[in-house]
């Protein structure tokens, strides 16, 4: 901050404190939104053969050791890991836990309907194998408020390629839920690129690194 832009917010201060409004005095400008922290208290842990972050400050808070944790904090990082946990739980939910984890962790909608219909028709039995699947790297917060955020999620594949995918995450009866995009008609040619591919990254310039140690 420069001196003159220092001085500036001295006077607006000394200018506020000396207000003849009494509800003036005392009051504090709300806290700035830090929307490039990452979580604070992270542990990772593998959930089918991929490394997926808990924070004992923003969530997974409640059913951690379910398929479908819930529990995330109203804030830019409590979206942050609804965003990565529920996109690690979508693609890699075994046949016996992908309805749980797309009811508890997928807004409704069209575009968890399309996800129910398509996923009904594949099979995952096996967990991922580690030296073949893409690891989170990280994240950048390209659109938040208390109500919806859109997560840029980073991954590493094993030959170092970067790429990020973004994900929408709504506040949905008190939690973060993923918002799948609605079909389009564009799912009928097989080379249009969806909402949801990843898209290649040159670098992770403007991301905040965030990954398993």
């Amino acid at each position: 901050m420069t001196t003159s832009a220092a001085a500036a917010l001295m006077i607006v201060a000394t200018v506020m404190g000396c207000s003849d409004d009494p509800a003036a005095v005392g009051d504090a400008p709300a806290a700035a939104i830090d929307v490039a922290a990452p979580p604070a208290e992270v542990t990772w842990r593998p959930y089918q053969g991929v490394e997926v972050p808990y924070s004992d400050v923003d969530g997974p808070a409640a059913d951690t050791s379910s398929a479908a944790p819930t529990g995330y904090s109203a804030t830019p990082q409590g979206a942050v890991l609804a965003a990565i946990q529920g996109q690690a739980r979508l693609a890699l939910a075994p046949d016996t836990a992908w309805a749980t984890v797309t009811r508890e962790l997928v807004a409704p909608g069209d575009g968890r309907d399309a996800f129910a219909i398509a996923r009904s028709a594949a099979s995952i039995t096996d967990a991922a194998v580690p030296a073949t699947t893409a690891a989170f790297t990280g994240f950048r917060v390209s659109s938040y408020d208390e109500s919806r955020a859109v997560v840029d999620v980073a991954t590493t594949m094993p030959g170092g390629q970067l790429t990020a995918v973004p994900v929408t995450v709504l506040r949905s009866t008190g939690d973060w839920k993923i918002a799948l995009p609605a079909p389009t008609g564009a799912e009928d040619d097989p080379t249009a690129p969806a909402a949801t591919d990843p898209i290649p990254l040159p670098s992770m310039d403007g991301f905040t690194a965030f990954s398993a140690p």
